[in-house]
């Protein structure tokens, strides 16, 4: 086995302590393929980020969020393509909520690239950093709320009534973990439930997420794998693909071949009605 590189290490290990809250080096050793002392020097980068805290024979999680530019430097390269897939789904006119965080970020930067589409659509969002790279390459409305550090998003009741206001045409959707059970998950209660209310007022949801996404569940539920219409990731892991399908959704990885996820993409353009 191939030992991952040290940034998706960091990754993984971050997804072993979601979903365990605790692990031991020794046990890292055998998930990871590599020495102790590289597990031990992964552990004390992320104690020292303060993503982690070090116990005897391991780490324990010390908290349930990732700080936002500890995540923003992870898998770069993978969200900047599948936020670049995500764009192709969209169609002149429409009315387009994005989600916050690292990955939507990277959806709005897709956007900036594409200024004949984006300077059509009428885009809404509660992400600050969303907000930051959309001020003045279109209409753009920002809901209200308390600031939730972990994404750099707004939150709380006078979020959720804002973006209850409005119909949208597509709802590009992210989230902290996918499980093939709980389904679509966040760690955080009040910004689960915003999700929620705002794929009820979508004609159609699509998730944008990382393959790392993948086969863990975070601490609320906000939809099943069904409630969207299309998986947008970099590439789905084993397993994640027929989950969606059997579910009825299109899993469109941005890592195929560029013809094959055109193909793909004309199944989901619509124009605004």
């Amino acid at each position: 086995m191939t030992a991952p590189l040290a940034e998706e290490r960091l990754a993984r290990i971050l997804d072993l302590l979601a979903r365990q809250g605790t692990v031991r080096t020794v046990a890292l050793t055998e998930q990871l393929g590599v020495s102790g002392a590289t597990a031990r020097r992964d552990l004390d980068l992320l104690a020292q980020r303060g993503l982690i805290r070090k116990v005897h024979g391991g780490a324990a999680l010390a908290s349930q969020d990732q700080h936002y530019q500890d995540r923003q430097q992870l898998e770069q390269g993978g969200k900047a393509r599948l936020a670049a897939a995500a764009v192709e789904l969209l169609s002149p006119g429409q009315t387009v909520y994005i989600d916050a965080g690292t990955t939507a970020r990277q959806v709005a930067r897709a956007l900036r690239r594409t200024p004949a589409l984006t300077r059509t659509l009428r885009v809404v969002t509660h992400g600050l950093d969303v907000a930051y790279e959309l001020n003045g390459e279109c209409p753009l409305y920002v809901v209200g709320g308390e600031v939730y550090g972990s994404t750099y998003s707004l939150t709380g009741p006078d979020a959720l009534a804002a973006a209850e206001r409005y119909s949208y045409d597509v709802f590009l959707v992210g989230c902290t973990s996918i499980d093939p059970d709980r389904g679509l998950t966040n760690s955080n209660l009040v910004e689960a439930q915003q999700k929620t209310a705002i794929m009820r007022r979508a004609r159609r949801s699509v998730l944008i997420a990382d393959h790392r996404k993948w086969g863990h569940a975070g601490f609320a539920t906000f939809a099943a794998l069904g409630d969207v219409a299309a998986w947008v990731t970099d590439h789905a892991p084993a397993g994640a693909r027929a989950a969606f399908e059997a579910a009825g959704v299109q899993v469109m990885e941005a890592d195929h071949p560029p013809e094959e996820l055109n193909g793909a993409c004309a199944l989901y353009r619509t124009s605004s009605s």
